[in-house]
């Protein structure tokens, strides 16, 4: 039994404050439950829900639409839309047994009005069935009728009032504004427990089961699985479950994308509503903030390519209901430990660093954080590379570096963010502190999806030095320093004559295709990056990509011509439908091999641990020759 409300309680909902005494509420519920009792006519108790989301706060008059089709030339209407959801009131909603046992028929209507307004471009939305006393959740694609709690509702006299409306507000409506992203809400709100969470993952299965024979889809699904192979090892995993992790990848990597960019001011409401690839592709991203690497067109960009804008939209309004200018440093490890439990990370053999101890770590080994090169070069959701940053900025915001020391070494937190303003006193300028943390913390890992965790990272520890730099006038572009890439170069032809000058990576297409590049354009990383990148988009545009030589000038005529067989083997792949991937595959995965020339200071991380005879067989050759020849071991 819930416990009585002190006189004069209130609770928040959105904007509006309850007073849980004021019999108002309870009445409204009750003759919800009234004109169920009594058997009144469907009108009746949608007239009394439509009321009870009017009285609660749940949703204002202007956001509730009586009688409106699903898609544009329907003959039928929904009862009652609000916000973004489908109401469909019946009489009874069970069958002639009684209790919560929907009636299949009644069920089957409203799921053909969730899928009339997804096919017709009118969102992917929540439906509810209900009779009053009895709520049933849908959505399309969700498969068998689920009464059990929270896809189910059945409400009570009295105080059930206040169930209906968490209900309605958490779980169906979703009807919250400025929600704290913390672990708790993140769990509650973005997680497996959440039927928010269960619809993404059925609408994001539909749109990949129906366009899986896609070129697009299988050429990125085949680079994640062999680039997962090369972090994890050969993964005990029949076809389907394989399938079911790059769909929650995809909605891991499409959330935590979409959080970064509101981190940094982005009205992604707004950008969803006119632009919705942009928060995949991340144009109006790099425009306000400069930074690249972090939002671009990867292995998790697909649903953009099949037709999924109502999907994106979708979770794009979901996610800006939290509040993502306070998010913690760590939220992308928070979203990751979220979406994946903690039995299927053992079982991936994936383990993450507790903040302390990496915090630990740096603070011991980086002396001079402000010289000192940092790499971490298996940097996982990007522990170490917060904490450096965090500790570079603390040397860059005091007159002296600050005492190296572990404080509140059993909290197991990012040490907290440099507070705006701190540049108060600092001895250098914005500029050059963003400059150097780009040449002094860097990552690495060959895990597609740590590799979004910990660029998330890095720019939001950077962040109180991005605003800084741009409030100065300054300009703060440049890349995130994080690459998806092999530390050890296993991935490439090192032991052969031509691995001094060339750096070549596989298409593996049946027709031995090669993407070929001179070590020492990349070895000149921001013009390499920059040449891709345009490469990239004159082909997508449609336009000759060799223009992009006339932009960035190569002059040595042996580079000249090994990038040129290059671009139009880039080409012959987009004209197979298999190029949205290349350029951003290899950017990145060539980049340990410029990195190799750039010697670190610091190493500091946790390596990844794997048993020699669970390695890829494509590693295993490479791994022995550089233990025996190399190493001597």
């Amino acid at each position: 039994m819930r416990a009585p409300n002190p006189p004069n309680a209130t609770i928040s909902n959105m904007t509006t404050h309850i007073d849980t005494n004021d019999p108002k509420y309870p009445d409204a519920a009750a003759e919800i439950l009234q004109r169920h009792e009594s058997g009144q006519a469907e009108a009746n108790i949608t007239s009394s829900v439509r009321d009870f989301l009017i009285i609660t706060g749940l949703a204002r008059p202007s956001e509730i639409v009586e009688e409106n089709p699903p898609s544009d030339g329907s003959r039928s209407a929904v009862d009652l839309t609000a916000l973004d959801t489908f109401i469909e009131s019946k009489r009874r909603i069970g069958t002639a047994t009684g209790g919560f046992n929907p009636n299949p028929q009644n069920v089957a209507q409203l799921d053909d009005y969730l899928r009339q307004s997804r096919d017709a471009g009118k969102g992917v939305r929540t439906g509810i069935l209900t009779d009053g006393k009895y709520w049933l959740l849908r959505w399309p694609d969700v498969g068998p009728i689920n009464t059990s709690p929270p896809y189910g509702f059945v409400l009570q006299p009295g105080e059930g009032w206040l169930a209906l409306r968490d209900w309605l507000r958490d779980t169906a409506l979703v009807a919250l504004d400025s929600i704290p992203a913390d672990r708790e809400n993140v769990q509650k709100y973005l997680g497996p427990k959440s039927p928010t969470y269960q619809r993404d993952i059925d609408t994001l299965a539909a749109l990949y089961n129906t366009h899986a024979d896609s070129e697009t889809i299988k050429v990125k699904r085949r680079l994640w699985y062999d680039l997962l192979r090369a972090a994890l090892g050969e993964i005990a995993h029949d076809q389907a479950s394989l399938d079911g992790l790059f769909i929650r990848h995809t909605y891991l990597s499409l959330v935590i994308g979409v959080a970064v960019q509101a981190s940094f001011g982005i009205d992604i409401r707004q950008l969803a509503d006119t632009d919705p690839s942009d928060l995949l592709q991340g144009r109006r991203f790099h425009d306000a903030t400069g930074l690249s690497g972090i939002i671009e067109s990867d292995f998790f960009a697909w649903p953009d390519e099949v037709g999924g804008h109502d999907l994106i939209q979708a979770l794009a309004r979901r996610v800006a209901r939290f509040d993502w200018l306070h998010a913690p440093p760590d939220i992308a490890a928070i979203l990751y430990e979220t979406v994946i439990p903690p039995e299927e990370r053992r079982t991936l053999g994936e383990y993450y660093t507790p903040n302390w101890l990496a915090r630990t770590m740096v603070q011991e080994l980086v002396t001079d954080p402000l010289n000192q090169r940092v790499l971490d070069p298996a940097c996982g959701s990007g522990t170490f590379i917060a904490e450096a940053i965090s500790h570079f900025l603390a040397a860059a915001a005091s007159p002296s570096p600050p005492a190296n020391g572990v404080t509140d070494d059993a909290e197991n937190t990012l040490s907290p963010p440099v507070a705006e303003g701190w540049g108060e006193g600092v001895n250098l300028d914005p500029k050059e502190i963003i400059d150097r943390l780009r040449e002094n913390v860097i990552g690495i890992d060959v895990h597609p999806v740590a590799v979004h965790l910990a660029r998330a990272a890095w720019a939001l520890a950077a962040r109180p030095a991005i605003n800084a730099a741009t409030a100065a006038g300054f300009d703060a572009s440049g890349p995130v320093p994080v690459y998806l890439g092999d530390a050890l170069q296993l991935r490439f032809r090192t032991g052969d004559m031509f691995a001094e000058h060339l750096v070549t990576i596989q298409i593996d297409d049946g027709q031995n295709s090669e993407l070929t590049f001179p070590i020492s354009l990349v070895d000149r990383a921001e013009t390499f990056d920059a040449l891709m990148s345009q490469v990239a988009a004159e082909i997508e545009a449609g336009q000759d990509p060799m223009i992009a030589l006339e932009d960035h000038p190569i002059d040595d005529p042996n580079e000249r011509s090994t990038v040129v067989e290059t671009i139009k083997t880039l080409q012959k792949l987009h004209n197979q439908g298999r190029d949205h991937i290349w350029a951003y595959y290899t950017r990145n995965l060539v980049r340990p091999v410029a990195l190799s020339r750039r010697k670190g200071d610091i190493i500091v991380g946790n390596p990844p641990w794997l048993n020699y005879n669970q390695t890829a067989d494509t590693l295993r050759t490479e791994l022995r020759r550089l233990s025996t020849e190399v190493y001597g071991i």
